[in-house]
């Protein structure tokens, strides 16, 4: 506790701002500031801090926002008491330094979603965030560039295979490929391949089937092609020709 914190709450507060005003003693006890920092607290005008208010929350909202538009557009439109508890902790927290923008914000937000009985919102969060990952990730911008490259030249790798650096598959508690609207989203477990994009760092998202999940799994890079679908088991001509699919898409590739 001390003065930053105390300031920090005060800018994303109303609550705590008015309590400067009208209780200064218990704000001075809450924080544990000397008599020094409260005088400077109190010595500055009211329509400072709503002004530095509005412009914290602002800048908040826009760092998340690039990285999860929809999540913020739900919270603002009909969560906004989430949004300003979110805020309330998280403005007083450092940044780190050499982040995408807005990365580390959204990142908080999903972390927090997730304690709140907010189901499709965490849902839908987490499904932002993977993709804004995704596009952030350098490795996953080589291995989209290497796979636009081997799919002009018409080669196919052979040897042990392992899913792309472009890709990640999720799993989630509802159907996050049907929103928004958030709050509509359908439950059930979901399992979902994302895919980045090379020349536009466009992100491709793929419903796919636990069966589907199940050989990617597989695709280790310590499996060839007819381990992986000797392991998964069932129809071996089907999981051949899915296998052969994910390949030709650049989704699964030999291990390096």
């Amino acid at each position: 506790m001390g003065v930053q914190d105390a300031l920090a709450a005060m800018l994303v507060c109303e609550a705590e701002s008015a309590l400067l005003r009208e209780d200064p003693v218990r704000l001075q006890r809450r924080y544990e500031l000397s008599d020094a920092e409260l005088a400077m607290l109190s010595g500055a005008a009211p329509d400072g801090y709503r002004v530095t208010y509005t412009g914290v929350l602002g800048k908040l909202r826009s760092a998340v926002a690039a990285c999860l538009p929809d999540t913020v557009a739900e919270l603002l439109g009909g969560h906004r008491a989430l949004w300003e508890e979110f805020a309330r902790g998280v403005v007083r927290r450092p940044q780190p330094a050499a982040r995408p923008f807005g990365m580390w914000e959204s990142e908080r937000l999903t972390a927090w979603l997730a304690t709140q009985e907010t189901p499709r919102l965490t849902a839908y969060a987490r499904y932002e965030l993977a993709r804004a990952t995704l596009v952030h990730d350098r490795d996953a911008a080589l291995a989209a560039r290497d796979a636009a490259t081997v799919a002009g030249s018409g080669d196919r790798p052979a040897g042990a295979l392992r899913l792309s650096a472009a890709a990640r598959v999720e799993t989630y508690t509802h159907d996050v490929t049907a929103g928004p609207p958030i709050g509509e989203l359908p439950a059930g477990r979901t399992r979902v391949l994302l895919q980045r994009g090379w020349r536009a760092p466009v992100v491709r998202a793929y419903r796919i089937s636990d069966g589907t999940a199940m050989l990617l799994a597989r695709c280790d890079g310590t499996r060839d092609a007819a381990q992986v679908i000797a392991e998964v088991g069932g129809d071996h001509a089907r999981a051949a020709e899915t296998l052969a699919k994910l390949v030709l898409a650049g989704l699964v590739w030999p291990r390096s």
